[in-house]
């Protein structure tokens, strides 16, 4: 159903425009980060993780699929000793399914399969 959902939204050339419309509606004027009270390593930091990510095409683009699935997938990448997000990626909603994942420390009770 999922690419169903899709394949009806973009065969269709208003009812795409209006969808995009939606989305960048919900979506306002983006992501916006201040660096200005922050020490020189810190907006050194910020500034290198935003070139190697383009948050405005991921909140977009999850932002689309509120609008059309209702959820979004994101898989957040984290460096070796697991202390900063070096990367943040959204996985199509209609790709990807949901579990519950048994792990050392609980459970989580949504693991993305993409």
């Amino acid at each position: 159903m999922p690419y169903n959902i899709i394949d009806l939204i973009e065969s269709d050339e208003t009812m795409s425009t209006c969808q995009m419309f939606n989305a960048e509606v919900c979506y306002g004027s983006g992501l916006v980060y201040d660096t200005g009270l922050a020490t020189a390593q810190v907006k050194s930091q910020v500034d290198d993780f935003m070139l190697d990510n383009d948050l405005a095409s991921y909140f977009l683009g999850v932002c689309q699929d509120f609008k059309h699935f209702g959820f979004c997938v994101s898989v957040i990448i984290l460096n070796e000793d697991a202390s900063r997000i070096v990367r943040i990626v959204r996985k199509q909603a209609c790709y990807s399914t949901t579990s519950r994942l048994p792990t050392p420390s609980g459970t989580i009770s949504s693991k993305s399969r993409a």
